[in-house]
């Protein structure tokens, strides 16, 4: 059996967004304003499989994202695949991901949780790079001082995911 990348794109009320699924699992969820050739392209770079359009076979996630993207609270059950990351970037994303709904944590919180107390820059960086948001909810992770922080989808849509969810 070839191993193969497959995805799917739903139209979000701020523009499409691709969702990638390994064998494994869901891989690879796009924010940003990118193309269906350039997603492909990225998947090919990332993920170093051959990629196919399967609409059929990610359903149950778009379902589960344009739920959660429509304004209701959506406790994900989709399988992850998040083997592109290290055993820290995991154990971040593991620790983001149990973050409820509507609320907020700090780097600084989820450094101390995963006993690495002075790891907040490596904590930002693996919130930086999480592969699946909002399934892994890095949007309600901000500074310490109550500011934002970043968002590898821009700032703009972070503010939206926020008030989406008060």
């Amino acid at each position: 059996m070839r191993d193969i990348t497959s995805y799917s794109c739903l139209d979000s009320p701020f523009g499409p967004v691709f969702i990638a699924e390994t064998m494994r699992g869901v891989c690879f969820v796009s924010l940003s304003k990118i193309s269906e050739v350039e997603f492909q392209s990225l998947l090919r770079k990332r993920f170093r499989k051959d990629t196919i359009r399967d609409d059929r076979k990610l359903k149950d996630v778009i379902r589960e994202l344009s739920s959660y993207f429509n304004g209701h609270q959506v406790n994900f059950k989709s399988t992850l695949d998040l083997s592109i990351g290290t055993e820290f970037q995991r154990r971040v994303w593991e620790k983001v991901g149990e973050i409820p709904y509507g609320e907020l944590k700090s780097y600084k919180w989820i450094a101390d949780e995963i006993g690495n107390p002075n790891g907040v820059r490596a904590v930002g960086n693996a919130v930086g790079r999480n592969p699946v948001p909002p399934i892994i909810p890095c949007h309600r992770v901000i500074r310490s001082d109550g500011n934002l922080g970043g968002f590898s989808s821009g700032i703009a849509l972070k503010k939206w995911l926020l008030k989406l969810e008060k």
